[in-house]
């Protein structure tokens, strides 16, 4: 059997050394024959061979890309950065700037009322509990704030302080219905009260009472304060009227007051401490 397969292995190898030899003269002595073939041949496997060309550049392409991806990865990540950072710096900027000016009006504001000893202080916290009718401010007692002194801005009125400690006070606001200040018509000098927020003026509103019945109200007058009682200094702007009414008896008016001052965007006040001793 071993015999008979080593038989088979050689004859197998003489036959293919015969035929390679015979396509060799073959090829030799017709190559114009070939020639011919060529040249179809070559033509119908063109498109294939544009093909796998194509298929193979692209594939060379994209594996060349890899590393180039994974840096344009990083440096993307690396841009989204620096613009996270640059909106951050904007931001500050922002707010820098716009803190800058409301210092420069309130800076402003001091000179212009140097008969009043005034004390800059920033809203520290709001009482949320009650319509952000009392806030606390960031000065006290060590910088001579004491109760019952009032709280002002460029504005207008504010409220007075209603307690204090060694570095906060809090203030309530004139809109809170326990607030009560002397005031007057800047236009007639009519005199009367302003109350906070109470039936029938709306929220964030004030009523002014106990005015004259003949005393000539119109939309738009402004109200400030008369400087009785000795709790507000006289002139202190406190609003305008916005609308005004016949009390039930017929006896008095009262008139609807919008605040000067918008109390939900209220950052920076002064408390008055009290007059300035060269102007007393």
């Amino acid at each position: 059997m071993r015999r008979l397969l080593r038989n088979r292995r050689w004859q197998l190898l003489v036959i293919f050394l015969i035929i390679s030899i015979a396509a060799v003269n073959i090829t030799l002595k017709n190559n114009h024959i070939f020639n011919k073939i060529e040249i179809p041949v070559i033509s119908l496997l063109s498109p294939v061979q544009k093909v796998l060309s194509k298929v193979g550049y692209t594939i060379k392409d994209n594996i060349n890309a890899i590393p180039q991806f994974f840096y344009l990865q990083e440096e993307n990540e690396a841009l989204k950065k620096q613009v996270t950072e640059l909106l951050q710096y904007k931001q500050n900027f922002m707010e820098y700037q716009r803190e800058n000016v409301d210092l420069r009006n309130l800076l402003g504001f001091k000179d212009r009322n140097f008969q009043y000893d005034l004390v800059a202080a920033e809203v520290a916290a709001r009482d949320s509990g009650n319509w952000f009718n009392v806030i606390l401010i960031d000065k006290g007692e060590e910088h001579g704030i004491k109760k019952d002194m009032a709280v002002i801005t460029d504005r207008g009125l504010v409220g007075y302080t209603i307690s204090t400690t060694s570095n906060t006070s809090k203030v309530m606001i004139i809109t809170d219905e326990r607030s009560s200040v002397s005031a007057m018509l800047q236009r007639t000098r009519d005199n009367g009260m302003v109350k906070g927020s109470i039936d029938p003026a709306p929220r964030g509103y004030l009523k002014m009472v106990f005015l004259p019945q003949d005393a000539n109200l119109v939309k738009g007058d402004v109200v400030i304060s008369s400087g009785l009682g000795g709790l507000i200094p006289k002139g202190v702007v406190i609003g305008e009227v916005v609308e005004a009414k016949k009390e039930s008896q017929n006896l008095m008016q009262y008139a609807i007051i919008k605040p000067s001052v918008d109390f939900q965007k209220l950052e920076h006040v002064f408390v008055i401490r009290g007059e300035e001793e060269t102007n007393r």
